[in-house]
């Protein structure tokens, strides 16, 4: 039925004027995300990024090395399975050029493993991020989006790959997936988001590409 619906509307698509093809294509693949926007960048393989309601702690400790995915196969992605987790939007996809994170399109209750040692600093709603936990260490921040459940608590001391939560689809998402993005602090109050993907290689993910 999904399918169908989604063959449906990508068929219809093209047969609208070519001014208004843009803005159905963002609606169909749930683009932009608002929470997920960008200046443009500081410099290469980055976005500057704004103001957070995610407070930095100044957390140093071990295990500050960023590596892997935060999905462990066999996953689910509707009714199939995959040994690796499947990579949708990326970041500044062609199709999303805001994006300052990656997702992975992936059943609601998965584990969500973080990619780097760290403390919690945030585990809680927020807004359009839906179910947020972040984790910092050593000036960067690792974001967990949309989960459904979170399993750790503010000030929590976590090793890699400890699960954080399970994905979900919560706060500004139109489809079970989990958003992850990476921000590094890069002065008193700047950041940027840096591109997921330079922290695990290709053979780590299938990717599907934005809407998948």
């Amino acid at each position: 039925m999904v399918v169908g619906y989604v063959v449906f509307i990508v068929l219809t698509i093209p047969q609208l004027p070519t001014w208004a093809q843009p803005a159905a294509y963002e609606w169909l693949f749930d683009i932009p995300q608002y929470a997920e926007t960008s200046d443009n960048g500081s410099y290469s393989g980055s976005s500057a990024a704004g103001p957070s309601a995610v407070p930095w702690d100044g957390y140093v400790g071990p295990g500050a090395d960023i590596h892997g995915v935060p999905l462990y196969g066999p996953l689910q992605h509707w009714s199939t399975t995959y040994d690796k987790p499947l990579l949708g939007c990326i970041f500044h996809d062609p199709r999303y050029q805001s994006h300052t994170g990656v997702d992975f399109p992936v059943n609601e209750g998965t584990p969500v493993h973080t990619t780097m040692a760290g403390k919690v600093v945030w585990a809680g709603a927020n807004g359009p991020w839906g179910n947020l936990v972040v984790v910092e260490n050593n000036g960067y921040q690792i974001w967990f989006a949309h989960l459904s459940a979170i399993n750790v608590s503010v000030g929590d001391i976590l090793n890699y790959g400890d699960v954080v939560g399970l994905s979900g689809n919560t706060g500004n998402s139109t489809g079970a997936h989990l958003h992850y993005a990476i921000m590094q602090k890069t002065g008193e109050d700047t950041y940027v988001w840096l591109d997921p993907q330079t922290f695990f290689t290709e053979d780590e993910v299938i990717y599907v590409g934005c809407g998948g």
